[in-house]
């Protein structure tokens, strides 16, 4: 039986050439003797800031926002984020030979990444984890799932078997530990996104940066922040330019 459980989120909108500028689908592992503690925390702030439901981009007061990602940031778990560039996935070059549709292709892929890293937080920590992804109510959750089970895990050089077990989609509105993985997902895209008012909010993530996996307690690029490809991460100048808020 699993130890802990990953759930898994995204925020933007990885359709080629018409989506958000960034996408970010993050994992969020937590220990099963955790989860309590944690879901007692979720529902005190949606008591205290009088929400049904912790979805960081539907609420529009930054105070409430700022006060929901501070005392989820105090809760005891681990989290992996991919980020994807879209301006940048060469849909032509990377699969030139396929006939799927590319933005189905290119979120297996990141999924892949982000289950090859928690792979590596549970080898060599000694647990397994169950998996629950974000549900879209539509046919692609049994589609990832079946992608999941039959074509990622079964194979050993992505080096993520053994350690995984059931894999489930559930409803984020519904299952409240799914919204602690919205919020670890929206705040590294408000990291990179830049809003209309022209600038990124890169506040939140800040406040959850200690949460973010780095192999052997330090290195964390490529691991707890992995971009899609090399050339898709910024230069520090872009932060500088772009950040309304500063560490």
């Amino acid at each position: 039986m699993a130890n802990c459980t990953l759930y898994i989120d995204e925020a933007g909108d990885l359709g080629i050439q018409r989506g958000s500028d960034w996408f970010v689908l993050a994992g969020v592992l937590i220990n099963k003797s955790d989860e309590p503690h944690i879901r007692e925390v979720i529902k005190a702030i949606k008591s205290k800031i009088n929400i049904n439901e912790i979805h960081l981009r539907k609420m529009q007061s930054f105070d409430k926002k700022a006060y929901a990602v501070a005392e989820l940031s105090k809760c005891n778990f681990e989290y992996v984020t991919i980020i994807v560039d879209t301006n940048k996935l060469n849909i032509a070059t990377l699969y030139e030979h396929y006939t799927e549709n590319p933005s189905i292709l290119s979120y297996n892929h990141v999924c892949r990444y982000l289950l090859e890293r928690v792979s590596w937080i549970l080898r060599d920590s000694n647990r397994t984890a169950d998996i629950v992804l974000s549900s879209r109510g539509t046919s692609r959750d049994a589609d990832l799932i079946s992608y999941i089970k039959k074509k990622l895990i079964p194979y050993e050089n992505n080096k993520i078997n053994k350690h995984f077990e059931k894999v489930t989609a559930k409803s984020a509105a519904l299952w409240d530990m799914l919204q602690l993985a919205d919020v670890c997902a929206t705040s590294m895209f408000y990291m990179h996104q830049i809003n209309a008012l022209g600038h990124t909010t890169p506040c939140f993530a800040y406040r959850l940066y200690k949460h973010l996996y780095r192999y052997k307690g330090e290195k964390l690029i490529k691991y707890g922040i992995k971009y899609y490809d090399d050339t898709m991460a910024p230069g520090k100048q872009y932060f500088i330019d772009n950040s309304f808020c500063k560490r």
